[in-house]
């Protein structure tokens, strides 16, 4: 449990330290705001392509804890690279979008292994205290980690920037070394599971998702959102940076007010899906996700932003719980790694199709206010479009057939895995079947 709490917050601080300002990295070494958007979506891609050699990869090594642990090591390797990278100053197109997606590929190859394995390390009695507790640590260190903005802040006003993200790249490389050797020194108590995971297939995909019409339809409901969202989603940060001439600090802020939304938001959307189903909170977030990319055209002023960003994290706190909820229902344990592993190569597709979908406006355009603006219109009216999917799901896919109890008694202070996924300033980039983390990585 100690080695679980450690992990967590290496995790945590990984996050903090660099993976939410990957955009903002490229943007210093030179690419434009197109490029630099597309850094937030396409290694995305790439990595999970990469990872769907993951339930044949488990099955060879015969252990998840091997699994996961390597590849936890080579996404810190990958930050160490990206840290040499800025602090030389030779930082190139390619190489950035080499590195970042290196960054996601190892991520995504421990995450299915990693939500089969971890559940096995705490024992039942005890699981609900134990993962509260672990969630507090994540809030905690995430906080911490977003305090990088500062280092980055004093790197733009003394001229030495690149190298501000080199420190912090390598504060990020040593967390997540870290939490490769804390995976390490678990133990495995039922190594039958990595023999057991199943590759998928079409048979496999048949029988646990596709043989259900009303799960189709949810999923397919999920990546129409996914598309629209990454219309907008992965130009916001040029956006705050180069149109609103936001100083890393204030990025900073508006990072930490989305998530300090979520973290409001989450004990009261527990409690609404645990009275009244998922679908209740479902549709809150789904209306809610609507305006807001195209709220940002209302008002320049800072803290016009920041109050956005707090609805947008209430809102996407409410989809995010939902529909991790609904999905998960219908995935078993022992089939989740194959399952998972398809659905994240067909969410990045979308989340890359909807950025190139905004990256093609943007380009259209020139880039500046009315570029950017006809892009958020955009993604608004695509996701108010999504609604007739969600309504033609069928009332009873809302009613859960398992119990979730763990699940939502943890939202009263965070995800029940101690999950995490912080979004691109405004929104989730990627929104996942998952709690909010999730990045794709250890957690």
């Amino acid at each position: 449990m100690r080695l679980l709490q450690a992990d967590a917050a290496a995790f945590a601080l990984t996050v903090g330290l660099a993976e939410a300002y990957f955009v903002a990295f490229a943007l210093a070494a030179g690419l434009s705001q197109v490029e630099a958007g597309l850094i937030a979506t396409v290694p995305v891609l790439a990595g999970a392509v990469i990872h769907s050699i993951t339930p044949w990869g488990v099955r060879y090594v015969k252990s998840l804890r091997v699994w996961v642990s390597f590849f936890t090591a080579l996404q810190a390797l990958s930050l160490l690279a990206l840290s040499i990278s800025a602090w030389l100053g030779a930082v190139t197109a390619p190489q950035v979008y080499l590195l970042v997606s290196l960054y996601w590929a190892a991520g995504f190859c421990t995450a299915p292994p990693w939500q089969t394995w971890a559940p096995t390390l705490i024992p039942r009695l005890i699981a609900t205290h134990f993962w509260t507790s672990r969630s507090r640590t994540v809030q905690a260190l995430l906080a911490v980690g977003l305090l990088s903005g500062l280092i980055l802040e004093w790197g733009r006003r003394s001229d030495h920037l690149l190298e501000a993200f080199s420190l912090v790249f390598f504060l990020a490389f040593i967390a997540r070394g870290a939490s490769s050797f804390f995976l390490s020194a678990h133990s495995e108590p039922n190594p039958a599971l990595a023999a057991s995971t199943e590759p998928p297939s079409l048979r496999v995909l048949q029988r646990d998702l596709l043989s259900d019409r009303s799960v189709r339809s949810l999923l397919v409901y999920m990546l129409a959102v996914v598309l629209a969202t990454n219309v907008s989603a992965a130009f916001v940060t040029p956006y705050m940076l180069n149109e609103l001439n936001f100083t890393y600090t204030q990025l900073m802020c508006a990072f930490a007010v989305t998530f300090a939304a979520k973290v409001v938001a989450l004990p009261g959307v527990g409690r609404m899906a645990k009275r009244w189903g998922p679908g209740v909170p479902l549709w809150l977030g789904a209306i809610g996700i609507i305006p807001t990319a195209t709220l940002y055209l209302v008002s320049d002023s800072f803290w016009w932003i920041l109050s956005l960003q707090f609805a947008v994290g209430m809102a996407w706190a409410c989809w995010e719980t939902a529909t991790f909820l609904l999905v998960f229902d219908v995935i078993p344990s022992e089939r989740r790694t194959s399952v998972m592993t398809v659905y994240n190569i067909v969410q990045s597709a979308a989340v890359v199709s909807g950025s190139l979908i905004g990256a093609t406006i943007l380009s259209s355009m020139e880039i500046g206010r009315q570029g950017y603006a006809m892009v958020f219109v955009a993604t608004g009216v695509m996701r108010l479009m999504t609604l007739f999917l969600l309504a033609g799901i069928e009332p009873r896919r809302f009613k859960l057939r398992q119990t979730f109890d763990l699940y939502l008694l943890t939202l009263g202070i965070g995800s029940g895995d101690g999950a995490f996924d912080l979004p691109q300033i405004t929104e989730p980039s990627r929104p996942q079947a998952k709690p909010a983390s999730t990045p794709p990585s250890t957690q």
